[in-house]
C-alpha cells in the first residue's frame, strides 16, 4: 500500500520541500511538497533523481579494501575486496595512527567536500574529528566555491557566517552578477526553488532587475536588463557604481548611520579610477554604469548580489567586497528589501570559527582562514618532502579529481600520498585512490536537518525529516563512521596505558548518549525560539514540534539585528577593511596600468572559458539515469563571431587547451554568450579507469576543471580561478567526419 513520507531535499540550500510516495521498501515517486512552508510545492529535477541514487546498484554497502598487486605503490589494476566494519574500522584507525605516530600531527589532512554541509551527521562531525586529529591541514571544497564570500563577511562583519542575504520577497530593485537563479534556486538564498517567481514578482509591483554577467542566462528572461560583462572586471563595474553613487550625492548610510567605519575613505579610494576605463575594461557602457547606479540608489530598496561567478575570477575578494559597499552606502545593509540576516532556530555561529592568518602553511606560507588552508595548496603539502609533510588523508563527500583545479595534478597528489580513507557511497573518479573506503547509509535512511543552510533562509523557518526506511546498512550514518573511526584512532594513537583507558570509556559515552537527533533536539531547546533552562518558558519550536509539523514551522519574516548582531568589536561595519584596501593596487595594475592588455598580448590563449550550470550539474547525481539520459549538455558555448574566426561550424568538435590540459568537446554557437568568451558545464568528465559507476560513465561528457589550473588564484582570498581561464579553441573535425554512437542505449539496458 502506497504511503507518503515529508522531508526536505538535502541537494542544495534551496532546501525544497518533497512528498516522497513509497511502499515501506521502495520509493515509487517524488513530488514537490504543496504545504511546505518554504518551497510550496516548488522542485527542480534533482529532486527526482534521488529515487535514482535509494535503489542504485553502484552503491557500496559494506567496506572496501584495497589489495595492492605492487605492496610498494597504488595502482589502478588493484583489486578491492569488500570487509565488514568492525575490520574495516580497525584497519583504518590502526594506520592513520601509524603515520601520525611516526610523522606527526599535520602528517594527515583531512578534506570535506560541499555535500559536507547538507549533511547532518557529517557537519557534526567535522569540529570533533579536526580536534581529535589535531592536524592544521585541513581542506574543504569552500575554496573553490565560496571563500571571497565568508572572507569578506569576516572582515566587514565580524564572522564569516554572518551571511548577508536578500530579502528578494520585499525588494524593489535587484543587481545581480554572475548568478543564475533560475538553475541554482538561489545560491546563498534559500527560496525553495522558485525564485523566478520571486523575481517575476519583483517586476510586478514595479522594481526592476537587473542582471550582470558574460553569459545571457536562463534567468535573463526574467530580467528587465541583461549586460554582459567581460570576466575579473565585476569589481571594476562595481567600483563604477559607487563612484556614481558618491559623486550623484546619492550614499546614504540609512539606519546603520553611526554604525559604519571607513565613510569617507571609500568614497577616496572609488574616486581614483577613471569611469571611461572601467567602461572600457567591463565592456558596459558609461551612460549603463550611470543609470545603473542612480537607479540603484533612488529605489526604495535594493540589493545588489552575486554568486560563484564571481567568487571563482582573478579578483573574487574585492568583488565580494565592494557588492557589500554598495548595499551600504545606499542604506540597504540590514534593511528591509535589502540584505537581511535569518534567525536560525539553531544559533551555530558562536560554535564555529572565524580568522585569518593566525598561522600560515608549511610550503608556500599561505595563511590560515577559520582553520582551514586553500586546496591549491595541498598538492605542494603532499609531495614537498621534510617534517610536516602530508602523507595521509581523511575525505568526505568529495570528488576533487573532477570539481578542484586541474584534475589531472589532484590524480597524482593521490596516488603519492601513503593512506587514505574516503567516506563515500561510490567508487569514483577521486575515491578509486584510497585504501579502504567506508559507505555511509543512503540519504532516506538517516534523520534530516538543515543546521547549515538556515544561515541562508529568505524567511525564518525550521524542519526536521526522521529516516523513511531502516535498513541493516543504516546504522552507519556518516556521524557513526566517524564516532567509530575516531574513537578506535584516538586509542591506538595513544600510547600510554591510563589515557587508553579513558578514551575508550569516553567513546563508550559519546557512543551511548550521542546522536544526531539528540544534538538538534538539544540545540531547539536552547536556540532563540526554545525554553532553555527555564521549565515555566513555553518553547516556540522543539524537536518534538518539528516531528508533529513534517511541513516545516514558520517562524516570520527576516527582521532587523544591527548593530547588535554584529560581530565587530565596536559593533560598526567595516566599509574599508586594511587587507581588501591594500588588494586595490593589484587591480589597478591589471585594468588601469595596463596589465590586462600585456596578457592578452603575450598569450596564445585569446578566449576565456567561464563554467555554467544545469538544472542536473551536480556531479555525485550523475547516477541518476533520470538526470543524465538524453542529450548530454557538456558543449562548448561559443558566439558566432569567434566561431567564424576558428572555422567552427555548429556540428564540429573542437579542441580546448589551457596552459594546463585539453579536452574535446562539442560546440553549440549562440549570441548569448559575448564575444571572447566560451562556456561549457561543470563536474562532467566520467568514464576514468578504476570506477564503479556504469550510469554516469555510459554518458561521462568530459571536465572542465582538466582545463583550470592550480597556479590560478584570487591572490587575496586564495579562492581557486575557474572562471576566465585563458584558453583556445580549435577544429577537430565535424560530424559527417565521425561515427555517431547511442551512449543512451547502455545507460537503457543497465537500467532494465
Amino acid at each position: 500500500m502506497a504511503q507518503l513520507h515529508y522531508r526536505t531535499c538535502h541537494l542544495c540550500e534551496t532546501m525544497c520541500g518533497i512528498e516522497v510516495e513509497h511502499d515501506g521498501e521502495q520509493i515509487l515517486a517524488i513530488r514537490g511538497d504543496k504545504n511546505d512552508v518554504l518551497s510550496q510545492g516548488n522542485i527542480c529535477p534533482k529532486a527526482t533523481g534521488l529515487q535514482d541514487i535509494h535503489s542504485c546498484p553502484d552503491r557500496l554497502k559494506k567496506p572496501l579494501k584495497r589489495v595492492r598487486k605492487n605492496p610498494d605503490e597504488k595502482s589502478l589494476d588493484d583489486e578491492w575486496v569488500e570487509i565488514e566494519w568492525e575490520e574495516a574500522l580497525d584497519y583504518a584507525a590502526g594506520e592513520l595512527a601509524r603515520i601520525q605516530n611516526q610523522h606527526g600531527r599535520d602528517s594527515i589532512a583531512t578534506y570535506w567536500g560541499r555535500s559536507t554541509a547538507h549533511n547532518l551527521g557529517a557537519l557534526l562531525a567535522v569540529a570533533p574529528v579536526q580536534k581529535i586529529i589535531g592536524s592544521r591541514n585541513i581542506y574543504t571544497g569552500s575554496t573553490v566555491d565560496q571563500m571571497p564570500h565568508n572572507f569578506v563577511w569576516h572582515f566587514m562583519l565580524g564572522h564569516q557566517f554572518l551571511c548577508t542575504i536578500p530579502d528578494i520577497n520585499r525588494t524593489d530593485y535587484y543587481l545581480m552578477l554572475g548568478t543564475n537563479p533560475k538553475i541554482s534556486n538561489g545560491a546563498q538564498m534559500s527560496t525553495g526553488a522558485n525564485p523566478w517567481k520571486k523575481l517575476n514578482a519583483i517586476r510586478e509591483r514595479g522594481g526592476k532587475c537587473v542582471l550582470i554577467d558574460p553569459r545571457r542566462n536562463e534567468s535573463a528572461k526574467y530580467m528587465d536588463e541583461h549586460h554582459f560583462i567581460r570576466p575579473h572586471s565585476d569589481a571594476m563595474f562595481l567600483l563604477g557604481i559607487i563612484q556614481v553613487i558618491f559623486a550623484k550625492g546619492l550614499a546614504s548610510p540609512g539606519r546603520m548611520a553611526g554604525h559604519i567605519n571607513g565613510w569617507e575613505e571609500m568614497e577616496r579610494l572609488a574616486a581614483q579610477f577613471d569611469l571611461d576605463r572601467i567602461a572600457e575594461v567591463t565592456g558596459i557602457a558609461r551612460a549603463d554604469i550611470e543609470r545603473i547606479a542612480e537607479e540603484f540608489a533612488s529605489a526604495k530598496s535594493a540589493v545588489c548580489y552575486g554568486r560563484t561567478g564571481v567568487s571563482m575570477v582573478q579578483f573574487a575578494g574585492l568583488t565580494q567586497w565592494l557588492m557589500q559597499v554598495v548595499n551600504v552606502i545606499t542604506g540597504n545593509m540590514d534593511e528591509i528589501g535589502g540584505m537581511m540576516f535569518p534567525k536560525p532556530a539553531i544559533s551555530s555561529l558562536p560554535l564555529t570559527n572565524s580568522s585569518w592568518n593566525t598561522y600560515q602553511s608549511r610550503v608556500s606560507d599561505r595563511p590560515e582562514f577559520s582553520g582551514e588552508f586553500p586546496m591549491a595548496i595541498l598538492g605542494e603539502e603532499i609531495m614537498t618532502p621534510g617534517e610536516g609533510q602530508v602523507r595521509a588523508l581523511v575525505g568526505l563527500a568529495g570528488n576533487m579529481v573532477l570539481s578542484m583545479a586541474d584534475g589531472h595534478h589532484s590524480e597524482k597528489l593521490l596516488q603519492a600520498l601513503e593512506f587514505y580513507v574516503a567516506v563515500d557511497p561510490y567508487l569514483n573518479e577521486t575515491t578509486r585512490f584510497a585504501d579502504v573506503i567506508l559507505p555511509p547509509c543512503g540519504p532516506f535512511e538517516k534523520g534530516h536537518y538543515d543546521m547549515f543552510y538556515h544561515l541562508y533562509d529568505t524567511i525564518n523557518w525550521s524542519k526536521y525529516s526522521p529516516p523513511l526506511f531502516i535498513t541493516e546498512h543504516s546504522q552507519w550514518t556518516d556521524f557513526e563512521i566517524f564516532r567509530e573511526l575516531m574513537g578506535r584512532f584516538a586509542h591506538q594513537r595513544e600510547q600510554r596505558a591510563a589515557r587508553k583507558f579513558l578514551i575508550r570509556r569516553a567513546h563508550s559515552l559519546v557512543r551511548r548518549l550521542l546522536s544526531p537527533e539528540r544534538i538538534v533536539a538539544l540545540g531547539l531547546r536552547f536556540g532563540p525560539y526554545g525554553a532553555g533552562l527555564n521549565p515555566f518558558r513555553k518553547a516556540v519550536l522543539s524537536l518534538q514540534k518539528l516531528k508533529d509539523n513534517p511541513h516545516g514551522v514558520f517562524l516570520g519574516d527576516l527582521e532587523y539585528s544591527f548593530p547588535e548582531g554584529l560581530y565587530t568589536p565596536d559593533k560598526k561595519i567595516q566599509l574599508t577593511p586594511q587587507v581588501l584596501v591594500d588588494d586595490l593596487p593589484r587591480l589597478k595594475a591589471y585594468f588601469v596600468e595596463g596589465g590586462m592588455e600585456a596578457e592578452q598580448a603575450e598569450s596564445e590563449f585569446d578566449l576565456r572559458i567561464i563554467s555554467r550550470l544545469t538544472n542536473r550539474t551536480l556531479g555525485w547525481m550523475h547516477h541518476s539515469y533520470r538526470l543524465i539520459k538524453g542529450r548530454n549538455p557538456c558543449e562548448l558555448m561559443m558566439h558566432p563571431d569567434d566561431a567564424a574566426a576558428r572555422g567552427v561550424q555548429a556540428d564540429s568538435r573542437v579542441r580546448v587547451t589551457s596552459r594546463t590540459g585539453e579536452i574535446e568537446i562539442p560546440v553549440t554557437i549562440s549570441e548569448d554568450i559575448m564575444p571572447g568568451v566560451v562556456c561549457m558545464p561543470n563536474h562532467w568528465g566520467h568514464g576514468r579507469k578504476g570506477t564503479r559507476q556504469r550510469v554516469a560513465n555510459a554518458n561521462p561528457g568530459v571536465s572542465m576543471n582538466d582545463l583550470t589550473d592550480i597556479q590560478g588564484y584570487d591572490e587575496l582570498t586564495n579562492n581557486a580561478i575557474v572562471n576566465g581561464v585563458p584558453v583556445k579553441v580549435e577544429v577537430v573535425d565535424t560530424a559527417s567526419d565521425r561515427e555517431v554512437t547511442h551512449e543512451d542505449e547502455h545507460v537503457e539496458e543497465y537500467v532494465a
